[in-house]
């Protein structure tokens, strides 16, 4: 008997391999517009919603006055802007950079300062001294202190003159050397509760440094048996190390003339 022909079913995997690729395409169709939203998402936030603020045209140094020529208004995006951030030239006139400000930065409270140290025409209820260290206070004038010129927040070195006769019998003389270098100071005369901002502050009797309570041992010595006269550093030489002929943080001891020269050698050389 002859056999009747039947039509072979279709295979399984010829259905399967034409969906795979279908499924395929479409995630890839799917991750393709998916980048692409995202593309257009970030081109639109860092693009829109921009500010109008203060920013630097040059670096300005730790210390440097502010003037008009260093700084311009410029349009950042909103989202980079601190809270606080200046936007008028006038609103840092008579200022200082308190750090380093980096070309294109834009200016906000923190960066600048009064150059007296005081913010905000206010001063603070205690001094600025960093752990480790102590106040000391010490007489100047016209002769002894750049003629008024100190002010708060400046630097200092500090030149002793004395007669090695106190050192030694042999060959006795007056000599003279810089004992301290980029002594801080923090306040210009005596405590006071009328403001200092923006006022020049001239003469005073005293002025007050920061310095280790070793130093300050030596410095009382100093001011009891030399003569002390101050030199004004430039603010650009002007350096946030803490100077330190000895830098213990605990009294010496007994200072007298055996230690002074010993520290400073003042008879050393002709």
């Amino acid at each position: 008997m002859a056999a009747i022909g039947q039509t072979r079913p279709t295979s399984p995997t010829g259905i399967r391999t034409p969906l795979f690729i279908f499924g395929v395409a479409l995630a890839m169709l799917a991750f393709l517009v998916m980048f692409a939203f995202g593309i257009v998402y970030v081109g639109r936030s860092q693009t829109g919603g921009q500010s109008t603020v203060l920013v630097a045209v040059q670096a300005i140094g730790a210390r440097e006055p502010i003037t008009p020529d260093m700084v311009k208004l410029d349009r950042i995006p909103t989202s980079a802007v601190l809270p606080g951030t200046y936007t008028t030239v006038a609103a840092v006139a008579g200022l200082s950079a308190v750090t380093d400000i980096y070309k294109g930065e834009a200016i906000s409270p923190n960066l600048v300062g009064n150059p007296d140290g005081l913010i905000g025409g206010s001063q603070s209820s205690y001094l600025p001294i960093p752990e480790g260290y102590v106040a000391m206070t010490m007489p100047t004038g016209e002769q002894q202190g750049v003629a008024g010129y100190i002010a708060q927040g400046d630097y200092i070195d500090v030149i002793a003159t004395v007669n090695t006769a106190q050192f030694s019998k042999d060959n006795p003389r007056s000599v003279t050397k810089t004992v301290y270098t980029n002594l801080h100071v923090i306040r210009v005369g005596p405590q006071s509760v009328v403001p200092r901002q923006g006022q020049a502050q001239g003469l005073s009797s005293s002025i007050t440094v920061v310095m280790t309570l070793c130093d300050a041992q030596y410095m009382d010595w100093l001011l009891q048996n030399a003569t002390l006269k101050y030199t004004l550093l430039a603010f650009k030489n002007y350096s946030t190390d803490k100077p330190s002929n000895c830098s213990s943080t605990i009294s010496p001891g007994l200072i007298g003339p055996g230690q002074v020269d010993a520290q400073f050698g003042f008879t050393k050389g002709s």
